[in-house]
């Protein structure tokens, strides 16, 4: 699954990842594309405190992509 929160600032983009990753099911991944570079720290330490795995994290400009598997 993918989700593009560019254009958003914090605390949206965390709670629009939280959401989604609610809907998927153990062992499915979600793609989290933004703009905003704060929250990319945000969402990889919502990611780590509630037990889901960064798979990994690609920066390139202004522009992030985070993959969390659940």
């Amino acid at each position: 699954m993918e989700l593009d929160v560019r254009g958003l600032v914090c605390p949206m983009p965390v709670l629009k990842t939280k959401k989604a990753l609610e809907g998927l099911a153990k062992g499915e991944r979600l793609t989290v594309i933004g703009d905003y570079k704060p929250a990319l720290e945000n969402i990889k330490r919502f990611a780590e405190t509630y037990g889901y795995k960064v798979v990994s994290i690609e920066e390139c400009g202004e522009t992030f992509k985070v993959v969390i598997e659940k």
